[in-house]
């Protein structure tokens, strides 16, 4: 049995743990030290240990991806370049997505640089011209640059989006940066908040069809 650092009149002052081949010695402990400054645990056999473990890694996870869509949700800003199809009359915004979506990790250059690659060729892969797909890794280059200067790390989620009047791709960049001060003024022509002579953000929504 081991004493803590506390008073013995402290709750929980004394702590005994029992092997769980002397369960007599656990009973008998539990009926008399019945008072608060006892507290009388059986102790987890290795396997049970790794058990118990495992159990809290999966819960653990469960609530990492929890946070993860929440994050999603609050704090994701990104761009639509889309292709609308001539004639289309239907207004459903339903996005059927498509086998390919990827979730990249950017915290450097060279993962920068991988998502500014994998969104060309999922522009290619969707039907778009040379042009388009250069505009759109265009794009998301100076919004990933963006993501490692002021947040210096998160993700950038590249789906294919189709629906019924519009064809295209999506790209979410999901940082937890300290966000705009003023996205009006951030989206005017020649506003810079680091002097460079970057896209910005204005350059940025002159190469898609939507930006939000």
């Amino acid at each position: 049995m081991d004493e803590s650092e506390h008073p013995a009149d402290h709750p929980c002052a004394h702590l005994a743990v029992v092997a769980r081949e002397e369960l007599p010695t656990y009973t008998s402990l539990r009926r008399n030290f019945v008072d608060a400054s006892m507290e009388v645990v059986l102790d987890r056999r290795d396997g049970e240990r790794r058990r118990a473990h495992a159990r809290v890694t999966t819960e653990r996870r469960r609530q990492d991806r929890r946070r993860r869509d929440i994050t999603t949700d609050l704090m994701t800003s990104g761009w639509v370049l889309v292709r609308r199809d001539t004639g289309a009359t239907s207004d459903s915004t339903r996005w059927s997505l498509i086998p390919g979506e990827a979730l990249l990790p950017v915290s450097n250059e060279a993962e920068a640089l991988e998502a500014r690659d994998r969104s060309r060729a999922l522009a290619a892969s969707v039907g778009m011209s040379l042009t388009e797909a250069a505009s759109v890794a265009a794009a998301v280059s100076e919004l990933v640059r963006n993501l490692i200067a002021y947040a210096t790390h998160g993700e950038v989620i590249l789906r294919a989006i189709e629906t019924r009047r519009a064809h295209g791709i999506e790209v979410m960049v999901i940082d937890e940066g300290p966000g705009i001060a003023d996205v009006g003024q951030a989206l005017q022509e020649r506003f810079s908040t680091s002097g460079g002579l970057g896209l910005g953000l204005p350059g940025v929504r002159r190469l898609m069809d939507e930006l939000w």
